[in-house]
């Protein structure tokens, strides 16, 4: 029997620098299984990406890619891929522009092309190696969200506008200096949150989340109690419930506490 659900996105949320849970948000997570709470991952990132992750913490319940994929304790409850047809018509207009995109499943990722951006991107934001490249991953695989090399800079960021209108049926998320997730219309952490809450051991239980990314705003409104990290975007800091310290100072604990979650 849950009291409550705590939900917490992962970079500069609960995660230190190294991309690593630090020792106090690990046993804050044990706390909150300890008292009725049951903690969850609410990320960008996918399944086959927080498996070591999620066995160190001790945590089997996540909205992932952004919430086109749901677990609830180790139970796969929803997928969401994207329309062919839609990556199809992202990917040749991507192409055109030299472009990289990255795309996502349960499972694992490919490339459509390898660049300096990709490069950077894989070495010193997400610290892991390079995916290989197979530019038709989309026809042979579902894609749960892709990732698209468009750098924060002011011309990157008039192309970003151009696909966003010339794309109206896709989502895309600043959430990385390089690049944009993309996800279909409609799908976000927010209902990712709510399919996970129609599980019949959570429905009308208060829900806790915890971000500071774009990619966290329409998760923050729409739980019982948004937190912002300190060091959350003026924009994400502005539809919270409640702003606690930064991630490099004890933020996730101090929240916990003060709402009487541990």
């Amino acid at each position: 029997m849950y009291r409550a659900v705590a939900l917490f996105d992962l970079d500069k949320t609960l995660l230190n620098d190294e991309k690593n849970i630090p020792e106090e948000n690990l046993a804050a997570l044990a706390a909150l299984r300890a008292g009725g709470v049951l903690p969850a991952l609410a990320t960008g990132r996918n399944h086959y990406e927080l498996l070591a992750m999620m066995a160190e913490a001790g945590v089997e319940t996540a909205v992932e890619a952004n919430g086109a994929a749901v677990f609830f304790k180790a139970r796969h409850i929803l997928e969401t891929p994207l329309p062919q047809g839609q990556i199809a018509a992202l990917v040749a207009q991507a192409e055109q522009d030299g472009i990289a995109i990255a795309f996502y499943n349960n499972r694992g990722v490919a490339l459509t092309r390898a660049t300096a951006e990709t490069q950077t991107h894989y070495r010193e934001f997400i610290r892991k190696p390079q995916p290989r490249q197979q530019l038709d991953f989309y026809l042979t695989a579902p894609v749960l969200m892709m990732v698209i090399f468009i750098p924060d800079t002011s011309q990157g960021n008039q192309l970003a506008a151009r696909y966003r209108q010339q794309f109206p049926a896709l989502n895309f998320y600043r959430n990385a200096p390089l690049t944009l997730d993309v996800v279909a219309k409609g799908i976000n952490k927010a209902t990712g949150l709510a399919a996970l809450m129609a599980q019949p051991e959570l429905q009308g239980l208060p829900t806790y989340a915890f971000g500071d990314g774009n990619n966290d705003i329409e998760m923050l409104q729409s739980a019982t109690t948004g937190i912002a990290m300190g060091n959350a975007l003026p924009q994400v800091a502005a539809v919270a419930d409640y702003q606690t310290a930064d991630y490099r100072h004890g933020g996730i604990v101090k929240a916990l506490k003060h709402f009487a979650l541990i």
